[in-house]
């Protein structure tokens, strides 16, 4: 049992070549990392040299690995430990891994259009109906992440929980990243369901969910899949008269009166 926990311990503390991923994905070298960090110049050559770090020492490094959210918080906090040149240079780097999967691309692209004043939840849902008239209107995902049925009552969970935790950080995301079409899009997306706060919508997708058939993926978990999704918002289309993009304020306009019974 003792050998067993050496073990565990072992393969929890960050290696070397988990250290040498940190500094090729944000860019930074490895003085200037320590010195971010707060710690001696040498203590990043240290540690990819052999010497073991601390604990805490290890699960800073292992949650900048995990985590790009995090880094970014420590980068803006630390920054007069930097040069400019080097900051600059960090920053671009983690901006652009935090944008690394679609998803997160959308999502940021929703919070800098709302100049942050958005919470992880809504983004939840925009980023649900920015799939679901993706799927039936060009018949094309707009992301490859599943929607999630989880207790959070987040359909993208690991991004709802990085954004939790995290927070909503602002940043323009890059031109050319997403193409015109999904651009458009997203734009009549939050312009159709940003008129109506969290209970309206609420209330919206809760009556959706009703209608969705669970099913599982290839690791077990259980989702509602892009088909059924692409299915109902096909009748979505013909039930309120959606020819395209800009009628896509029909549904939530037309649906939340339903539901109030006006």
């Amino acid at each position: 049992m003792k050998e067993k926990n050496l073990q565990n311990n072992a393969n929890s503390i960050v290696t070397a070549n988990e250290i040498r991923t940190i500094l090729s994905d944000f860019r930074i070298g490895k003085k200037p990392l320590a010195k971010l960090l707060g710690w001696g110049e040498t203590t990043i050559i240290r540690y990819i040299e052999g010497d073991i770090p601390t604990a805490e020492y290890s699960n800073k490094l292992k949650t900048i690995a995990k985590e790009p959210a995090y880094y970014y918080e420590l980068l803006l906090e630390n920054k007069d430990n930097l040069t400019n040149v080097a900051f600059r240079k960090s920053m671009q780097a983690v901006l652009e891994k935090l944008t690394e999967k679609k998803i997160n691309l959308i999502a940021q692209f929703m919070i800098y259009f709302s100049q942050g004043d958005i919470s992880p939840a809504y983004i939840q849902w925009l980023l649900y109906y920015s799939q679901g008239f993706s799927l039936a209107i060009y018949d094309k995902e707009l992301f490859e992440d599943d929607y999630n049925v989880n207790q959070e009552n987040a359909p993208y969970y690991q991004l709802y929980i990085s954004m939790k935790k995290h927070g909503v950080n602002v940043f323009e995301v890059p031109e050319g990243r997403l193409t015109e079409e999904e651009t458009k899009l997203i734009h009549k997306i939050l312009e159709a369901f940003c008129w109506y706060g969290p209970k309206a919508l609420k209330s919206i997708t809760s009556s959706e969910r009703s209608n969705f058939k669970i099913s599982r993926d290839k690791e077990g978990r259980r989702i509602i899949s892009k088909e059924t999704i692409k299915n109902y918002f096909k009748e979505l289309l013909a039930q309120y008269d959606i020819q395209s993009v800009e009628d896509i304020n029909n549904y939530p306009d037309r649906r939340f009166r339903e539901l109030k019974g006006i």
